[in-house]
């Protein structure tokens, strides 16, 4: 063996394998378990924040994003106990979780006292007047931009238009699943022509860890709603990182073990 084919081996020998595993159901079961678990710290972090008394937008706001974290919840215990069966309905989900984060910050912070009267009168989601007087209906992924820079404005959001995309790339598919559309023709048949729910593992993976961001965005919004910046020190914010961080440091060890993207 020459010196460099020696020198060669030792540094294949030295260098991590490159992960081959595909993943399973057991994979997607667990990483959904452990999302579930930062999830559900968020929402022990969200009981801890006092609701204004008297202030019936901030009531309604912390319902909303109270909402949006159970819609989150039931997502990841779907996966978690069903991730061959019901992952599609997981995903439908999800786009309810997102929706009525939406409206929790449009209800705290972007809605004027004529909106949030509308909003809990007429009981037909967020609305603003047009040029004519005339009440409309806000698209959800209009909507989801004002709510961004709503974000930007309380210096949350370091990577511009990062939600706003999302939304606009997610929510058609998502919007499928839940009418009927293209996206339920695509999912509900496997590579066999067997019909049933058959979701790619990397679509999954990449909703477990958008569940638990969502909810960190929720806790954001209801500390800003109360007067506390989400990098202030308090020991709401403590929890909500520590849960955070301790979650992505496994998920990145689990992902590194897998063949990437599945």
């Amino acid at each position: 063996m020459t010196h460099n084919s020696l020198k060669d081996a030792i540094r294949d020998a030295l260098e991590p394998r490159a992960a081959t595993r595909q993943p399973t159901a057991l994979d997607i079961a667990q990483e959904a378990r452990e999302a579930k678990a930062s999830l559900e710290s968020n929402m022990s972090c969200m009981a801890r924040i006092t609701v204004p008394a008297g202030s019936e937008r901030h009531r309604v706001a912390f319902q909303l994003l109270r909402a949006s974290m159970d819609y989150g919840r039931a997502l990841l215990f779907l996966l978690e106990t069903h991730p061959i069966d019901l992952p599609a309905v997981a995903l439908a989900m999800h786009r309810s979780q997102i929706e009525q984060f939406l409206r929790a910050v449009f209800v705290q912070f972007l809605a004027d006292d004529e909106q949030l009267a509308d909003f809990l009168q007429e009981d037909r989601g967020p609305r603003r007047k047009n040029e004519k007087g005339k009440w409309v209906a806000i698209a959800l992924k209009d909507l989801a931009a004002d709510v961004e820079q709503a974000i930007a404005r309380i210096g949350q959001d370091d990577e511009p238009q990062k939600l706003a995309r999302t939304v606009t790339n997610s929510w058609d598919p998502l919007c499928g699943l839940v009418h009927g559309g293209k996206a339920i023709r695509v999912m509900y048949q496997d590579p066999n022509g067997q019909i049933g729910a058959h979701v790619p593992a990397a679509i999954l993976f990449q909703t477990t860890v958008n569940a638990v961001a969502t909810t960190n965005l929720c806790v954001i919004a209801a500390l800003t709603a109360v007067g506390v910046g989400a990098f202030e020190e308090s020991p709401v914010v403590e929890q909500c990182a520590s849960g955070m961080l301790h979650y992505m440091q496994r998920r990145k060890a689990r992902m590194e073990e897998l063949a990437w993207p599945p």
